[in-house]
């Protein structure tokens, strides 16, 4: 029944249609007892226009209530031209869906001609080129299916159609997400696309325009005038949601599609990359997106469709339907070229959120259509029971293969056997730290996610298959038995235990009472907190630096000393020849490499000259230096080491010496202070690798170099500097092994720093970069140089020292320090010979070598540009960082040097009057 203000308004609207229909005295006769009730402009808004559902993608369809002024909102939805107005339009679309009201709305308001297809027909491909040509369209308004029909055409019929497209001044494509391949081939083929795009309860969002160079199709353009905002999603630096106010709501409106903003556009220009609550939640707890799967799988002509499915389950199905291009292909044909895409797109996708095997393929089975909304959407729920057989029997079939070359297991030896099995099933950030995992270590702490959960399940179900043959009781074990026992330890308990009960797990773990489990743990807990620990106060570590003098320790103790957990930072000198005092002499490093140390920091740093070396060959009892400094140090951080190419390997052991003595100190610091397990960094280099893909076979032939330890010396420059270095590293993983518990070694290899970028320091001119500008700038140009380049500002890599070197949790043995983003060295080459006025044409480098030779730039250097600079400092040597970026933040947001940053090393240069 109707209130007092519904009867009214409706009493209003009853007067309109007398008004429109009698004579003036007629009406006065006929409305003298309607009350007066003159509309606001609130009111207004508010009265029903029309009533449209939502499509039901994500649920049941609801009625959405609209406005007289929302249609109004279609009215206004261009930015043509008084001339563009005039163009005659084709829509395809019904005009029961929103979508399909923007043509006859902007007929009303700007006059644009519109033109529909006969109601007696169903609009496709071949009718829609056809009805184009009869109406002399100008534009045409459409779907994806229309246009994907239209592309199915027979050749000489598609190429007609497509001289028709061409001179539209623009397709305008929504209600459902155009094929990428669609759009890209069609975009090569100069056809204007515009992609559109509304929602029912705001309406359409992107206008329609006339798309000019400046436009990508893969973007939707939104408008200007509806109030609309795009906002951060939680926990992402570039993914956004948009929220727009609904003409006639009290309320906003936030649509749940999750979006990236296009780079450079000059206004607010979006590309939709899924729903924010179109997400599978699996078993596990772990939250996967489908779309990134579902659309890399459809830009492949030959799949129309795919589906994945997971709700609830431990790992991720896929259900793909066939394109018309492959339905001559058979079902195991198309499932196996499914297969070879889904392979090629894993690496790219979460560990958890990859297809496991073929499997995990479901090939729409004919006669079973995929259930979608009005507007072509997939309906996931209806998906789920549509295809409930095919799921059932595709899981089934993932648990119950056998892998004949699979696993097996050792009897004698089931630790090893569970260990061998773990490493191959890893993956991702697990792959990197599963060979270190002790025995009683968490899996899933150390990070398993439950993909692999699920394949080490099922290896251990395929090597109890080959041990007990014949059983009859043995049961298929899930990724829940892993769970249960989740390590080394625990897991090969338990299969210890299956294997004597026959493959029948009588106690997974749960025979125990929820409260004596609970009590257990609880037991266990109070046991950790009684034992003897060492408690660390904030601002507790005390880090030993050597090296501090030059470019890279100085910017790393000014990082050091403004951070917060330091006590102090002690920095180890040589003994200095001259008069200076020490801490003068330290003082005008950090000022001449750019690094500001406030007065209140510097009083944390205590300088020290003494030669480590000399803790090795004497005994140090007796040494107050000695002993002050393992009273106090946690960390101790190597960096000084002579940057000479020309000496022997023999003429480094000082050096070597020196790393003895650092680890002799480590241990005294732990003996001193039993709960101390001193942190020792090393930094080595890339020449330490140099020949990793000459010695490494096939397999390492244009590989990243990974952060491990390199047992064969003829990886190295065949150099004394990096022969000693690679002495070091060797030493250092025997003391690891030796003496683990007292310290812990890390090894860092540094690929190539630059000058700083966030401060105005120097990027040092005895190092190879600067010598060659400078040699070029002699020479009259630079040399022709190919490959790629990852140089690192110094500052932003003695960041990520930082972070490494107090690192909370365990941190790798071998880490690898290089930009990770790599750039053309003839680009930077280009910007470096603009600035400095040389000639646009580089030098063949054996010319630029023998020339520079000849004007005596390379003197100090010749050897190493002759025979190593092109192969350390041209990219042949990569050295993969994965492990590194794991622990520090700035290597992993690390981006390539700026044309800016490099235009500032030569200013600088200048400056110094290294360069005229």
């Amino acid at each position: 029944m109707l209130g007092g203000a519904a009867d009214d308004i409706a009493a209003v609207i009853e007067s309109r249609r007398w008004n429109s229909l009698l004579d003036d005295a007629a009406r006065k006769d006929i409305q003298s007892d309607i009350p007066e009730h003159p509309l606001s402009e609130d009111e207004s808004s508010r009265i029903g226009a029309l009533i449209l559902h939502s499509s039901g993608t994500t649920g049941m369809p609801k009625p959405i209530h609209l406005t007289q002024r929302y249609v109004l909102g279609y009215a206004a939805c261009h930015e043509l031209t008084p001339q563009e107005t005039g163009w005659t339009n084709l829509s395809t679309l019904p005009l029961y869906h929103g979508f399909g009201l923007l043509a006859p709305c902007l007929s009303l308001s700007v006059g644009m001609t519109c033109c529909f297809p006969p109601a007696s027909i169903i609009p496709a491909g071949r009718s829609t080129v056809e009805l184009l040509r009869a109406f002399g369209a100008e534009t045409l308004m459409s779907v994806p299916s229309i246009i994907d029909d239209i592309l199915s055409l027979e050749e000489s019929e598609k190429n007609d159609a497509l001289e028709i497209l061409k001179t539209l001044k623009l397709i305008a494509i929504g209600g459902g997400a155009l094929r990428t391949d669609a759009g890209e081939y069609l975009a090569e083929k100069k056809v204007n696309l515009v992609n559109h795009y509304g929602v029912t309860e705001i309406g359409a969002i992107a206008p329609i325009f006339r798309p000019g160079p400046d436009y990508d199709w893969h973007y939707l353009r939104l408008r200007k005038d509806l109030n609309l905002h795009l906002e951060p999603i939680p926990d992402s630096t570039d993914r956004f949601k948009l929220v727009g106010h609904p003409i006639g709501w009290k309320e906003h409106f936030e649509i749940q599609d999750e979006m990236e903003r296009r780079p450079g556009a000059s206004r607010d220009e979006v590309r939709i990359i899924g729903r924010t609550d179109d997400v599978i939640v699996l078993k596990s707890g772990e939250k996967v997106m489908p779309r990134l799967l579902e659309s890399a799988l459809m830009t492949d002509p030959a799949i129309k469709t795919a589906v994945c499915i997971g709700s609830g389950f431990f790992e991720l199905l896929v259900l793909v339907e066939p394109s018309s291009q492959a339905s001559e292909t058979t079902i195991e044909k198309f499932r196996e070229h499914a297969w070879d895409l889904i392979k090629a797109i894993n690496p790219s996708l979460d560990q958890h959120g990859r297809i496991s095997s073929i499997e995990a393929i479901i090939v729409r089975p004919p006669g079973k259509d995929i259930p979608r909304s009005d507007k072509g959407s997939v309906m996931r729920r209806e998906v789920m029971e549509r295809f409930k057989q095919e799921i059932e029997a595709a899981y089934s079939e993932l648990e119950g293969g056998m892998d004949e070359n699979g696993a097996t297991i050792d009897t004698s030896n089931l630790t090893a056997s569970v260990q061998r099995m773990v490493e191959e099933v890893a993956g991702g950030l697990f792959s990197e730290v599963v060979h270190s995992l002790l025995p009683e270590d968490d899996f899933f702490e150390r990070g398993m996610d439950s993909l692999q959960s699920v394949r080490l399940a099922r290896a251990i179900n395929n090597a109890l298959k080959k041990a007990i043959p014949n059983s009859t009781t043995r049961r298929s074990l899930t990724a829940e038995f892993v769970y249960a026992n989740p390590s080394i330890q625990s897991l090969a308990a338990a299969l210890d235990r299956l294997l004597k009960q026959g493959g029948v797990d009588t106690d997974n773990g749960e025979s125990q009472t929820r409260a004596a489990n609970m009590q257990r743990f609880l037991v266990d807990c109070i046991d950790e907190l009684r034992k003897p620990t060492q408690t660390k106060r904030e601002g507790s570590d005390v880090v030993l630096v050597t090296g501090a003098t030059g470019n890279l320790g100085a910017h790393v103790v000014g990082q050091l000393v403004r951070d917060p957990r330091i006590k102090k930072v002690i920095c180890l000198l040589r003994e200095s020849k001259g008069k200076e005092p020490k801490d003068a002499r330290l003082s005008k490093t950090l000022a001449s490499a750019g690094v500001t140390v406030s007065s209140t920091d510097f009083s944390r740093i205590q300088v020290e000259e003494c030669d480590p070396g000399q803790w090795f060959r004497s005994d140090p009892e007796g040494d107050e230096c000695f002993n002050n400094i393992a009273d106090e140090i946690t960390h101790i951080l190597h960096l000084a080491w002579p940057m000479d190419f020309h000496r022997t390997l023999k003429s480094f052991r000082p050096q070597l010496h020196a790393v003895q003595g650092l680890v002799r100190i480590a241990r005294a610091a732990h003996h001193a202070r039993p709960g101390t397990r001193v942190r020792l960094f090393f930094a080595s280099s890339i020449a330490v690798v140099r020949h990793f893909s000459d010695v490494g076979g096939l397999a390492s032939r244009g590989a990243k170099v990974p952060e491990v330890g390199m047992d064969d010396p003829d990886v190295t420059t065949p150099m004394g500097y990096a022969e000693a270095k690679w002495v070091c590293e060797h030493m250092l993983v025997q003391v690891g092994r030796d003496f683990g518990a007292e310290v812990e070694p890390v090894i860092v290899r540094i690929g190539q720093l630059s000058g700083p970028e966030w401060v105005n320091g120097v990027w040092k001119t005895q190092e190879h970069l600067p010598a060659l500008v400078r040699a070029s700038q002699l020479v009259g140009a630079l040399p022709a140089l190919q490959g790629s380049i990852s140089w690192l500002p110094v500052d932003r890599a003695a960041k990520s020292v930082g972070e490494m070197l107090l690192h909370s949790g365990t941190v790798e043995r071998f880490l690898h320090l290089e930009n990770p983003v790599r750039q053309p060295m003839a680009d930077v080459c280009t910007i470096m010979a603009n600035e400095l006025g040389l000639a646009a044409q580089h030098m063949p480098f054996d010319e630029w070598l023998q020339r520079a030779d000849e004007v005596g730039a390379t003197r100090s250097l010749e050897s190493f540009f002759k025979n190593h600079f092109r192969t350390l400092a041209s990219g042949a040597v990569v050295l993969d960082t994965s492990k590194a970026r794991t622990i520090s933040a700035t290597l992993r947001g690390s981006g390539g040097l700026p044309r800016d940053l490099v235009v500032e090393y030569i200013k600088r240069w200048r400056q110094q009057g290294f360069l005229q």
